[in-house]
């Protein structure tokens, strides 16, 4: 009798321990997802795309360094960033996540951005008057009382949490 191979389940390494972005990386590869707790060496909450960019590619480094790579076949690292834009005189914030899948077979990658989500002038004001300390999702928290790793949920009316966005 030829004997059969029992395919091992793939595995997606996941520069974060966030819950929002382990749930996303589980449902948009079908893999079974490993969390690992890295620094995205930029600062809590980035500004701009660049800022933003630069912590997942940190993160994506820092994450195939540790000792959970060895067993992965994806990579992906996640990192949250507001931009801003004018339209006219008045200041709009969109938070978004930018998102670098690799994959460990063949060193192929891909980066791409989420859906934005709005976040009110009024808080991202108030976030950096108080010294652009923290993320603004805290002061949103603060405020209203919503979760601040995903006030995307709250924004949106639960129409689009943090971890639909993401996936």
């Amino acid at each position: 009798l030829a004997s059969r191979r029992v395919a091992r389940p793939r595995v997606a390494l996941v520069a974060s321990t966030a819950r929002q972005k382990l749930l996303a990386v589980a449902a948009a590869t079908g893999c079974t997802v490993v969390g690992c707790k890295v620094p995205s060496l930029v600062a809590e909450q980035p500004t701009g795309l660049d800022e933003t960019m630069r912590g997942a590619k940190n993160r994506l480094s820092q994450a195939l360094a540790t000792d959970e790579a060895a067993g992965a076949d994806l990579a992906v690292a996640i990192e949250s960033g507001l931009l801003r834009a004018l339209s006219g005189d008045e200041e709009t914030w969109v938070d978004v996540a930018v998102v670098i899948v690799r994959d460990l077979a063949t060193g192929g990658e891909a980066m791409a951005t989420s859906a934005g989500v709005q976040f009110p002038t009024a808080a991202v004001g108030e976030w950096a008057e108080a010294g652009a300390e923290g993320t603004v999702g805290e002061v949103l928290s603060e405020n209203t009382g919503c979760d601040k790793h995903d006030p995307h949920a709250a924004l949106t009316c639960a129409r689009f949490p943090r971890a639909a966005l993401l996936e």
